[in-house]
């Protein structure tokens, strides 16, 4: 998705979909995309709780449907620019793209600065790509004037460039013969021209000395030439083209690296079909112009995402053999990534798998390049240098997310990981990567790219802005980058003219030439040597001089709740059974692993999973989904039956049923499950209704399992799928929800049998009570929950004596934004107006409405769900009555209202300190923001937010720039993890599937906000109190009001000393992982009979795959898997905190060898095995990975 910087070549281009709501009116409101809502009567709120909850608490993943219901910039805020750059110089709209101001000048030198490596710096050329020659040049907005016609310019071969462009116009519009282009003459022919140029070149050389100034002659702009036909001759749309001839040129001290290139949104105003339409024609005449000019056009760079080859293949499979000879020339440039992706919400095993898929599949077609190029997220994460230079990648080109030091940087810096030593070399786009798209199209941007209608003047002109604006920029290398080409752009046949143009215009300053993005970096690191860098360390999460967009973190949270459960169950589940199988003999189906992950990745890409494009791209979303929670299932039930085969079973017992419990963790986990088997007809317990209890097999220490709640159903009708037939046969279930303490890390093998399960208790019991037969609260003797009558509740801990008052407080306020951003009401930008006044100061919600405050329009009940010793639910019901929509004419919330409820399922089991929380929303309204405040009572300067591999600390309170581009919103991105804390202790908030949170400092200390649910209806708009100008094209997207019902799981608990001495991670970890009951029955007959049930396999009733030992913080798994390639398994730690873990990696599994590798699994050390484990030590901030067999 391109900024409104820049003008998108088919958001204009009169196609059919929809075309957006009247200027600022009100959303479509459509019936409602996720279900109907709980609306209620007119007149009053719904009567009374509703009939029983969803799913009921739960310790593992929500129970509910599988689909309902981070980040910022450094955590020290950089300082104010010692003079401020105009910020409209810096990203103008697309109304402002042809007048853009020049950028004040500004030169610093860098005070924080380091010398280079010499090691990767000294790499030499990349794999693809010509050698880039020097340096670069600087930029400004393009002319507006209208085209001029000219009769010719004289070349210092005397021979005028409108005869080369009028040969070139004959051949193209069939008035010359037929050109047949031989591929051994063309060899020839190119061979002959790089000799006359190299015999040019050596005599100027030596004439250099005796070369006399030029007279400078008024250069006029070529003649206008009619567009190219549809097809030549030979049936090609792109005949050979005449490269521009520049004459003798100076030496100049610069030199500008022209990058041609196309940057594929996969979906986003338009769904993926409707783009993918497009992208055959684009690849079609791309492949036809570079296999005809080979010298003309040498290269073109395919977005650093190889889906897009797949995605063309699909439609024209005949043309891999063209493409492979054009990637294995290094012409054209594939990867590294699968897809561009957001990295926030995705996270960081995401971002290892989609760099592991890119480089696989570029192979098939002869590698990928070796730049990380990501142009277009919104902000990078942390550990992004980490992870690339762990794919073996070392430099790093971006657009957004720098701040003002970027100036002191000079658009070049080191960036290093969060462990302080891992560094790629980054270059940041002046000022985004579509800087010279539709090059000679100033006038006429929307005209077709292949067309030769260009106007050199305005081409120049705006070249000349371009080198105006590095210089404004603080641009300090000698060679410049400049992306020619912008979303969904089609290659420019005219390109080689204006690089030839430039040259001319601007002989002696900068020499332009046709590169590629590893021609730049190659060029770039010769350039640098070892000159002393800035460095630079934290996430690229700033708005200074571009639109950030964090409001995506909120959008459609659906997607987001869908994401994380589905990567949830194939990475926790499924990869390690797969991993533990393979290792005993079993199939390796790394095919359909990597089946079900293309179906995740291709949600990933920024517009899909932020939640920001049209209602059909997300409807394809949620099918793609489930398409990998399918084949999951399906790796689930063959992994069963293999696994049945290999573990023992045995039981003295005839009428057991043994079951497999898998905890996914290196430590043990405590939760509840859900259970729903069928188990064979003919059971003792069966016939007498006796009740039913689960018994581990072997010993397990001090776990134990609550059974109270398992039932056994009557016979009933059910499809039990065989390899390649189904039996249909009536079978009893047992169906319930256990309760787990402290299960066993790996696989257990366990037996359901008749009889009670467990009467003792991991510690005190849990207990309820109130006055006049009421529910005032509960406890375990270890925390203890006090509701209230306006629907919040305190939590008391009695270990570190925290008091957190008015806990689950629900806030709702107005959201006049779009799917990109929220918004207050009452700023608006008219329609085509352009941009918005600078954001002098931060704007609050208008209309803030809290429910406990709101008594007139809410319904308060409370209800005891479940009660036992063991554990306690209580449902604490909520009715509101909220504003129906935002009124745009107005900028103020309709005085119509709408019945909404929320249903928070209030947890607490015995022998735990953690308050847990399923909190389920039937949303009726739109256009409005509600959010859950935790206020933690701790006095907080900063926040740590789970990350992508790691824990960050970011400020509690953003300081408000309004000189930048989009000052920093309050809002910013967290996984699964927050804490706020001081000297002593703090309170962790856990949250999985959420991704947006807000800290703020009032009477109880620092609350955290965490949105529950943001309902818009637009894909963008044209500006706000909280944007300034629009950040894709206006569209309506009724579903972005998420109408229906959604879940958020989350929890509270309080904690000593720091948060990585208190394992919080782990806790997270813990909180948010997939355990699972699987059951270990081989499927039935026809007749309903079983075959042996209770095998005795020859691989023990306990395995555990991978065991942590160590002392201080533990690291995290972040996946267990079989390798790419099959050869063995692979396990990869991080370590999140800022202590050194030293200890080993035991397993259960049979270990032969083990290696060290990087995150592509290539091969790197050889630790030594001893006592079927491994030395393994994990630097603070630090990712490791191993393979073994």
């Amino acid at each position: 998705m391109a900024d409104p910087d820049t003008p998108d070549e088919d958001e204009a281009s009169g196609d059919e979909s929809p075309r957006g709501p009247p200027p600022r009116g009100p959303p479509s409101r459509g019936p409602p995309k996720r279900g109907p809502p709980s609306r209620g009567s007119p007149g009053g709120p719904p009567s009374g709780p509703p009939s029983g909850p969803p799913s009921g608490p739960s310790g593992g993943p929500p129970s509910g449907p599988p689909k309902g219901p981070s980040t910022g910039p450094p955590s020290t805020p950089p300082a104010e620019p010692t003079n401020d750059i105009p910020i409209t110089s810096l990203t103008p709209s697309p109304e402002e793209l042809m007048d853009e101001d020049p950028v004040e000048e500004e030169a610093m030198e860098s005070d924080d600065s380091e010398e280079v490596d010499e090691g990767p710096q000294e790499r030499g050329p990349p794999k693809r790509g010509p050698p880039s020659r020097g340096p670069p040049g600087r930029r400004g907005p393009p002319n507006r004037g209208p085209p001029v016609k000219a009769d010719s310019v004289e070349s210092d071969e005397g021979q005028s460039e409108s005869s080369t462009f009028d040969a070139a116009l004959a051949r193209m519009t069939g008035q010359e013969k037929e050109v047949i282009v031989d591929a051994e003459e063309l060899a020839a022919e190119e061979a002959a021209e790089a000799k006359a140029e190299e015999d040019e070149r050596v005599a100027a050389s030596e004439q250099n000395e005796k070369w006399e100034e030029p007279e400078e002659e008024e250069e006029e702009p070529l003649p206008e030439i009619e567009p190219l036909p549809k097809e030549t001759a030979d049936g090609s749309r792109y005949p050979k083209l005449t490269k521009a001839k520049t004459g003798r040129l100076k030496d100049a001290p610069l030199t500008g690296h022209i990058v041609p290139h196309t940057h594929w949104d996969r979906a986003w105003y338009l769904p993926f079909q409707k783009y993918r339409y497009r992208l055959v024609e684009l690849v079609d005449d791309l492949l036809d112009l570079m296999e005809n000019n080979p010298k003309a056009y040498p290269t073109f760079e395919l977005d650093g995402q190889t889906i897009v080859l797949e995605d063309y293949l699909e439609v024209k499979p005949e043309n891999a053999g063209r493409i492979e000879k054009l990637v294995n020339k290094g012409r054209l440039n594939i990867g590294p990534w699968y897809v561009l992706p957001d990295e926030f919400i995705v996270g960081g095993e995401a971002l290892v798998r989609n760099l592991l898929m890119g480089d696989r599949t570029a192979k098939r077609w002869g590698g990928r390049s070796e730049v990380g190029y990501v142009p277009d997220p919104f902000g990078h994460v942390a550990q992004l240098p980490a992870i690339l230079k762990g794919a073996g990648l070392d430099s790093f080109i971006f657009t957004r997310g720098a701040g003002p030091w970027i100036q002191e940087a000079g658009g070049v810096f080191n960036w290093y990981a969060s462990d302080g030593k891992t560094k790629v070399l980054a270059v940041q786009q002046v000022p985004d990567y579509p800087n010279l798209m539709a090059w000679g199209f100033e006038e006429r941007p929307l005209d077709r790219k292949d067309s030769l209608d260009v106007n050199v003047d305005t081409a120049m002109e705006r070249m000349q802005r371009l080198l105006d604006k590095h210089e404004g920029m603080g641009w300090k290398p000698e060679v410049l980058l400049f992306g020619q080409g912008s979303d969904h752009t089609h290659p420019q046949p005219t390109l080689p003219m204006l690089i030839g143009k430039a040259s001319q215009k601007f002989n002696g300053k900068i020499k332009f030439e046709h590169s590629s993005f590893p021609a730049y970096i190659e060029a770039l690191k010769g350039w640098l040597g070892k000159k002393k860098m800035f460095r630079y360390q934290g996430e690229l999460h700033s708005g200074w001089d571009r639109n950030i967009l964090s409001g995506v973190f909120s959008a459609r949270l659906y997607l987001k709740r869908a994401n994380d459960q589905s990567m949830r169950v194939l990475r926790d589940r499924i990869e390690q059974l797969s991993a533990i199988s393979c290792a005993h003999g079993g199939r390796f189906r790394g095919d359909r692993l990597d089946l079900a992950w293309r179906e995740i990745l291709r949600n990933h890409p920024h517009d899909d999973i932020c939640g920001c494009s049209v209602d059909e791209t997300h409807d394809d979303m949620e099918v793609r989904f489930k398409h990998a929670d399918q084949i999951s299932a399906m790796l689930e039930d063959d992994l069963r039956l293999e696994l049945r085969e290999q573990m023992d079973l045995s039981h003295e017992d005839r009428d057991a049923v043994p079951v497999l419990l898998h905890n996914p963790l290196a430590k043990a986990w405590s939760g509840s499950l859900m259970i729903d088997l069928a188990v064979p007809k003919f059971r003792c317990w069966l016939d007498h209704g006796l009740p039913v209890k689960i018994e581990m097999a072997a010993p397990a220490g001090d776990c134990m399992i609550h059974t109270s709640g398992l039932k056994i159903t009557p016979k009933s009708w059910d499809l039990h799928v065989h390899y390649d037939r189904v039996a249909n046969v009536e079978l009893p279930r047992v169906i319930g929800r256990i309760h787990v303490h402290r299960l066993p890390p790996g696989l257990s093998v366990a037996h359901i049998l008749p009889g009670r399960g467990s009467t003792s208790l991991p510690a005190e019991p849990v207990n309820l009570g109130g006055e006049f037969g009421r529910t005032d609260w509960m406890d375990n003797g270890l925390v203890r929950v006090l509701f209230r009558a306006d629907g919040r509740f305190d939590i008391m801990d009695h270990s570190t004596g925290r008091h957190i008052v008015g806990a689950g407080r629900l806030e709702d306020s107005e959201d006049a934004g779009d799917s990109y951003d929220w918004s207050a009401g009452g700023h608006p930008v008219p329609q085509a107006a352009g941009r918005g006044e600078k954001m002098h100061e931060r704007v609050l919600a208008n209309d803030s409405r809290f429910a406990d405050m709101d008594e007139a329009n809410r319904q308060v009940y409370l209800t005891i769900e479940q009660q036992d010793d063991w554990t306690a639910t209580v449902r604490l019901h909520i009715a509101w009555a909220l504003p129906a929509r935002f009124d745009d004419a107005t900028q103020k919330r309709s005085e119509e209202l709408e019945w909404n409820t929320i249903d928070h399922y209030i947890t607490l089991r015995s022998g735990h300190s953690m308050v847990e929380v399923e909190t389920w929303v039937n949303n009726a309204c739109e256009d409005h923001r509600l959010r859950l405040h935790i206020p933690t009572g701790v006095d907080a300067k900063n926040v740590h937010a789970g990350a992508a591999f790691d824990v960050v600390e970011r400020p509690a309170n953003w300081p408000h720039h309004p000189g930048w581009e989009q000052p920093h919103v309050p809002t910013q991105h967290f996984s699964d993890l927050l804490m706020a804390e001081e000297k002593g202790g703090g309170v962790a908030l856990f949250c999985p599937g959420s991704n947006e949170y807000e800290a703020m400092t009032g009477e109880h200390g620092t609350t955290l906000a965490v949105t529950l649910l943001r309902s818009t209806g637009y894909l963008s708009r044209d500006g706000f109190a909280s944007r300034r100008n629009r950040a894709g094209p206006v569209f309506a997207a009724p579903g972005a009001q998420c109408k229906g019902a959604i879940c958020t799981r989350w929890s509270v608990l309080a904690y000593e000393d720091s948060w990585a001495e208190a394992n919080i991670h782990q806790i997270a970890e813990t909180y948010a992982c997939q355990a699972s009951i699987i059951s270990a029955l081989p499927k039935p007959q026809l007749d309903g009979e079983f075959d042996e049930v209770c095998t005795e396999g020859t691989r023990g009733q306990r395995m555990q795959p991978i065991r942590l030992v160590g002392d201080g913080p533990m690291p995290i798994i972040a996946c267990f898997k079989p390798a790419a390639d099959g050869n063995g398994n692979v396990v990869r730690l991080y370590n999140p905190t800022d202590q050194v873990w030293d200890g080993r990696i035991e397993t259960d599994l049979p270990l032969f060898n083990v290696r060290g590798c990087d995150l592509l699994e290539n091969e790197t050390t050889k630790p030594r095995i001893s006592k079927s484990g491994w030395p393994a030590k994990l630097n603070a901030k630090s990712i490791a990975t191993w393979r073994f067999n």
